[in-house]
């Protein structure tokens, strides 16, 4: 059992008694359903697994027609109020206690915001009107009724949010609040619609019912002045003495910076604490904050140093249910942790997917019943020690299969191994480090430095194999804007990234690296040589650095790290490679530029499926003499940018589940 001194003590906010200081915050978990058995098993396990108070996100307070329907919770209206019922009855169950989030997503074009004078609309590129003071009053009440709609489904209490992209920060900020009438000018104006709705809450709900507010407290990258504002909010609500508790974030305004909104691999724990440490010197209610905490013992300090009374955490939570009953029992080890990618997650609802996670494939399947064991065990041969080979291992053994994985290197990984020797992504090897964990409480058989060959798996008895082979990085220089190839790429001091950091390919001074695949590999390598002080010249058919994870602002934490150390050349192909220049031409002006003496040039380009091997045994099959075939993960579908270890690990629970 660890010692924590306050994490997991009982703890109170307003009426409520909880049984520790784990806040679940809200997130959306969109495309579960409403009410739906996958929905309510959500947040049910993260009762069960140890959370002490928890939120139902992002519900709709008026109506959004901008959003895809069917993925919020309608709090305004009434029908929806046996969807939230079945949450928290569930959530009640195990000794946690739930509130929903009552949120404004200026999801419809004809109402306005606070103020026409500044653009904010979080859902597309507009600039609306600003609203009558008789909207702001029918707005005021559409708060106040699904925080009575939330008591009537049996909720502990109501949270609102006044930053991170939700609408009433337009009222709240000088920045995008410049009214004449009561509701501008002043904080204390610009404020007035939020004391107005807490105040309907405490004169139309019982006494008991708590009432949070969560508060983007530094506008700074929104062009404000820093903390003082919203420590100024913050004490305005704290005075008031009718709201219960403050949860704190900072800078995180969607959609100008969503890297501080959702932290990734890139960014220290706790990136929201700084400003709810002072917040708590103004307040007088419990502050709640974090972002992107990992590790339990860290959250326990920051309550012990006084900067927060309660940690909130989602994707810790998310990628692992366990985390607080893992933590406080001390089975760290066991915690399947976030790997602060972003992609399973909030970058799936960015493109309108359901959000699920990259390390845990089980998202959405909570209610359903253990696994089943197999009526007959087979013998399956895993091809491929990538986390798709892992991920299938691991559920064929645990559903009684015995299982044998053969992987051709001497480690264990695949493509997340390659990625976690990179600044900033070294996160990622620990979802290998779990599964490699788990694979062997299920005793399956690990054979490294093992090709798996057609005789090989005939001399395993193998009746069901699973190639899961993944893909490399191809040594021709093909990718998607240059389907021809790079003249010189067969040169022998051309390298891909697996020589350069799975082979440990001693490189020069002076590197090209050519990236096309858009995403975070290639400037990573990079950022890697140039770190240790290689000259390094970034070229790529693109505008920008890491075009594929724009949306969850990745893009802009790598261009801050990497443009400084390196020569940027965008929107450029390489034209040909020779023993001792690089030639490059710009893709729009067809400027030629020659870089002479490169030592290296390191092609990040298209990922082809390694496929022999499946070919051979489908052709072995058909002649009726060889095992079941199953193919997956990169072998199958080869990913250069987003979501390789999210469908790689979904793709091998998928193909455990049926062999």
């Amino acid at each position: 059992m660890a010692t924590f001194k306050h994490l997991f003590s009982p703890f109170k906010i307003g009426s409520l008694e909880l049984r520790n200081r784990v806040f679940m915050s809200p997130h959306g978990m969109v495309g579960l359903g409403i009410g739906t058995d996958a929905q309510v098993g959500y947040f049910e396990a993260r009762a069960k697994g140890g959370c002490g108070f928890m939120v139902i996100a992002s519900c709709n307070v008026v109506p959004a027609p901008l959003l895809p329907p069917g993925w919020f919770i309608e709090a305004y209206n009434r029908d929806h109020i046996p969807a939230i019922k079945r949450i928290v009855d569930a959530v009640h169950k195990h000794d946690t206690k739930i509130v929903l989030q009552g949120v404004w997503m200026q999801g419809d074009p004809t109402v306005g915001q606070a103020s026409g004078l500044a653009p904010h609309s979080v859902w597309g590129d507009t600039h609306q009107r600003s609203m009558t003071v008789s909207e702001v009053k029918a707005l005021v009440e559409a708060h106040i009724v699904a925080a009575q709609h939330a008591e009537e489904a049996g909720a502990d209490g109501f949270e609102f949010p006044i930053g991170g992209g939700a609408g009433l920060q337009s009222f709240t900020s000088p920045l995008y609040n410049h009214r004449t009438d009561e509701y501008g000018g002043s904080l204390e104006n610009r404020m007035r619609m939020v004391m107005e709705i807490i105040d309907g809450i405490r004169q139309r709900c019982r006494p008991d019912f708590v009432v949070g507010v969560a508060v983007n407290a530094d506008d700074t990258t929104l062009g404000g002045d820093g903390l003082n504002e919203g420590l100024g909010i913050c004490k305005l609500l704290s005075d008031s003495g009718n709201v219960n508790w403050l949860r704190i974030t900072a800078r995180g305004q969607k959609p100008q910076m969503t890297h501080f909104h959702y932290p990734s691999s890139y960014m220290s724990e706790g990136t929201h604490v700084y400003a709810a440490a002072e917040v708590k010197k103004v307040v007088n209610i419990p502050v709640v904050s974090g972002g992107r905490i990992l590790n339990a013992a860290y959250g326990d300090q920051l309550i012990d140093e006084g900067k927060v009374d309660m940690i909130f955490v989602a994707r810790s939570v998310i990628a692992d249910p366990e985390w607080p009953n893992k933590s406080r029992e001390g089975k760290g080890s066991e915690i399947r942790a976030c790997i602060g990618d972003l992609e399973g997650c909030f970058l799936r609802s960015c493109i309108g997917h359901p959000v699920g996670c990259t390390v845990n494939p089980e998202i959405g399947s909570e209610h359903l019943p253990p696994l089943v064991p197999v009526a007959k065990s087979k013998r399956v041969v895993i091809a491929g020690g990538g986390p798709a080979g892992m991920q299938a291992a691991l559920v064929a053994a645990q559903r009684g299969h015995a299982v044998t994985l053969l992987e051709k290197s001497g480690v264990l990984g695949g493509h997340v191994t390659l990625q976690a020797k990179l600044p900033g992504l070294e996160d990622r090897s620990d979802i290998i480090r779990w599964l490699e964990l788990q694979l062997g409480k299920c005793g399956v058989e690990i054979r490294l430095d093992t090709e798996a060959t057609p005789a090989l798996i005939a001399e395993l008895g193998a009746e069901v194999v699973i190639v899961a082979t993944g893909a490399r990085y191809a040594r021709n220089g093909v990718s998607k804007n240059q389907l021809a190839g790079i003249p010189g790429a067969d040169l022998e001091h051309v390298l891909t990234p697996e020589d350069l950091l799975l082979d440990y390919a001693r490189t020069g001074k002076r590197i090209v690296v050519c990236d096309n695949t858009s995403y975070e590999v290639g400037p990573g390598i990079a950022e890697l040589l140039a770190d240790q002080g290689k000259e390094v010249i970034f070229v790529t058919a693109d505008s920008g650095l890491a075009m594929s994870v724009t949306e969850i602002g990745i893009n802009k934490v790598i261009s801050k790290r990497l443009l400084p150390k390196v020569t940027f050349a965008p929107q450029t192909v390489i034209s040909s490679i020779d023993p001792a220049n690089v030639t490059l031409v710009h893709l729009y002006t067809g400027a030629v530029t020659v870089l002479d003496n490169v030592d290296n040039t390191i092609l990040v380009t298209s990922k082809p499926p390694e496929e022999s091997l499946y070919h051979a045994l489908v052709g072995l099959a058909a002649g009726g003499s060889g095992p079941e075939v199953h193919l997956i993960g990169d072998a199958r579908e080869a990913r250069w940018s987003t979501f390789a270890t999210d469908e790689a690990i979904k793709d091998g629970r998928r193909v455990g589940l049926i062999v």
